[in-house]
Formats: structure tokens, C-alpha cells, sequence
């Protein structure tokens, strides 16, 4: 009897199988075709993880910023200002397409929001905006500074015009509720937590800080004088906390305050 069960229980599983899967139409579950996926970005370095999210993420800006850093005098010869309702647009179908794609890439690669600093508070968003006031202060004080040893920089600050006339309403907000989470999640959030165990605290927030430079060099020296001091200062902030959460709070702060005065 044992025998006579053992051999026909492949020939019963064979029918079985040959009914759910062949004659239903139902082929084998999705996760066994998910998983060798997985197991190749499992697989992946961390060197190659840190270019794969830097290529996808800020890969699209390299033309342009090294455009503006080979030939400067052309941003102020500019027909038409850099930002505007197109470019908002553009910008934020683009941040949610490649923030939901790699959040997928991270997650299989065992990060979380925890590890990138990621915990909204109402105690945190009070710091963001205190950090939003220091920004700002510094970048009035280093203009002030620069305009009075050098007389063309003023020239320069009233004939940079960086936002375009006429932004519609939902587009700022949307930037201003997308961009930021975008940026401070992969340039500060990701980048400073990937490289500081391994390189250090100084070097991990200046890669950061000269990747957020390079990508707002569009913006001219205007641009990159209120840049270099948030960079440097977000950096710093969440390498010594560990949260994410200030910065994008300031972040947002400057984006929509930005975008409402610039235009």
C-alpha cells in the first residue's frame, strides 16, 4: 500500500498542476520570476548602489550644470527665465516617477525610513523652520558682504532672474511639496548616511554638498550663494542628528517662498 501511494502521488501532483496551471490559464506564482531580482540587487555593491541612485536621481542635470559651469556668461544672456510652469511641471512628474522607483531599489537593498532619517514631528518642523530663518540669514550677510567689496555683484543680483512670471498655484505647491522631499532624501539623506561609516563625517557631507551645488549651477553665482551655505549646513545637521526631517521642512519653506517672490 505504501509503494502504490508513493508512486502514484507524482502522477496525482502532475495532473494537478498540468489543471491550475495549463488548462486555467494560471502560471506559476509572480514571486518566483520577483525574486532572482531581488537577489541580483541584493548582490550589487555599495559603491555601485551609491552610482546607480546618484546616476538616476541627479543623472538628467549633468548636461545642463556642466553647461552653465563651462560657459557662465551665457546664464545671464538667458531669453527666457529658467523656471517655469513647464519646468515645475516636468520637474515634479519626473521626482515622483524616479523617488518611487528607486524607494523600491533601497527597500530591496534593506533601507528604510528610519535609516534615512525620515520621521515627521511637529518638534522637527518647528527646527525646519528655524533653520529655514538661518539660511536665510547667512545668505543676506554673505551678499551684503560680497556686494560691498565687489561693486558688480549687485549689477549681477538685480539682473539674474531666475523664475518666470505667471506660475500657476498648483505647480508651486507641488513643487514645493515634492521637490524637497526629493532632494533631501537622496542628496543629504541617502548620500550622507552611505558614505559617513565608510569615509568619514567631513567627506561624506561635502560629496553631498558638491552634488547640490552642481546641480543648482544653472542658478548662476546668484543661485549658488544662498546654495553652498544650505549644502553645507544640511549636511552637517543630519550627519551630527540623524534627522531628515528639518531640512525638508526648510527646504519646502524655500522652495515656495522662492517661487512666489521670484515670479
Amino acid at each position: 500500500m505504501r509503494h502504490s501511494l508513493v508512486a502514484a502521488w507524482p502522477w496525482h501532483a502532475g495532473r494537478q498542476s498540468i489543471h491550475c496551471g495549463l488548462c486555467t490559464g494560471q502560471g506559476p506564482p509572480p514571486r518566483r520570476k520577483i525574486e532572482p531580482m531581488r537577489e541580483r540587487i541584493r548582490s550589487l555593491s555599495g559603491r555601485t548602489e551609491l552610482l546607480l541612485v546618484l546616476l538616476v536621481a541627479f543623472g538628467t542635470t549633468v548636461p545642463v550644470s556642466l553647461a552653465a559651469l563651462l560657459a557662465p556668461a551665457a546664464l545671464s544672456a538667458r531669453a527666457s527665465p529658467p523656471i517655469t510652469n513647464a519646468a515645475l511641471n516636468r520637474t515634479i512628474i519626473y521626482e515622483l516617477v524616479v523617488l518611487t522607483l528607486l524607494a523600491l531599489f533601497l527597500r530591496a537593498r534593506g533601507w528604510t525610513l528610519a535609516r534615512l532619517g525620515v520621521a515627521p514631528s511637529l518638534r522637527d518642523s518647528l527646527v525646519g523652520v528655524g533653520l529655514f530663518f538661518l539660511c536665510n540669514a547667512t545668505y543676506f550677510v554673505l551678499a551684503m558682504g560680497l556686494a560691498s567689496v565687489w561693486s558688480a555683484f549687485a549689477h549681477v543680483a538685480t539682473a539674474t532672474r531666475l523664475v518666470a512670471d505667471g506660475l500657476q498655484w498648483p505647480s508651486v505647491v507641488l513643487t514645493s511639496l515634492v521637490n524637497p522631499v526629493f532632494e533631501e532624501v537622496f542628496v543629504c539623506g541617502y548620500v550622507v548616511s552611505a558614505l559617513k561609516e565608510r569615509t568619514g563625517v567631513t567627506f561624506a557631507v561635502n560629496v553631498s554638498a558638491g552634488i547640490r551645488v552642481f546641480y543648482h549651477f544653472y542658478q548662476g553665482a546668484l543661485g549658488l550663494l544662498a546654495i553652498a551655505p544650505m549644502a553645507l549646513l544640511f549636511g552637517y545637521w543630519f550627519a551630527r542628528t540623524g534627522r531628515l526631517w528639518p531640512l525638508i521642512v526648510a527646504h519646502a519653506l524655500q522652495d515656495f517662498i522662492g517661487l512666489m517672490m521670484g515670479g
